[in-house]
């Protein structure tokens, strides 16, 4: 959407407060527009970057007291230094800060080995599925999809009857 302002010479950039339903920007010509967008964008993840943000809030969470001691932080300035600010995967790292980020992230991540956060997300997944098909308010898509769940349970139970009766 176009938008026209007052003075030529001030142009407005970025959102207007935090409860702003878009932002402004500029054109190529130097004209200045309003774009709306959905601010659900972070909650629609892959499992892989639901993973990955995790790994980046543990280690921020971490690094936060660490870096307000100046013991610490001095501590960490001298391992960055020592490693020559090479930090994870051979990158270079302009700031002691954003090293220790990085290698407090690798370590939460060989803590936390993805296949084994994915089998719990799943877990925790479907156990919410069947706290809400348990509660009354629960949706029609719900019941359907734990009707199929229930429907493939039942076919590979047959399936091992009949298995055990032929032979």
């Amino acid at each position: 959407m176009k938008v026209t302002n007052e003075s030529s010479v001030v142009l407005r950039h970025g959102k207007e407060g935090k409860f702003s339903r878009g932002y402004y920007y500029e054109g190529p010509n130097g004209q200045q527009f309003y774009r709306t967008r959905r601010e659900d964008y972070q909650q629609q993840q892959s499992p892989k970057q639901k993973w990955n943000s995790l790994s980046f809030a543990a280690a921020q969470k971490q690094l936060t007291p660490l870096w307000n001691n100046p013991e610490q932080a001095a501590l960490i300035v001298q391992e960055w230094k020592d490693a020559m600010r090479i930090g994870p995967n051979n990158r270079s790292y302009p700031t002691a800060k954003g090293w220790k980020l990085a290698m407090l992230q690798k370590q939460w991540r060989l803590d936390n080995p993805f296949e084994a956060w994915y089998e719990q997300y799943l877990a925790e997944i479907s156990q919410k599925a069947a706290e809400k098909t348990a509660s009354e308010e629960t949706s029609d898509y719900m019941l359907r999809h734990q009707a199929e769940i229930l429907e493939a349970q039942a076919a590979a139970l047959r399936e091992q009857l009949k298995a055990r009766h032929q032979q």
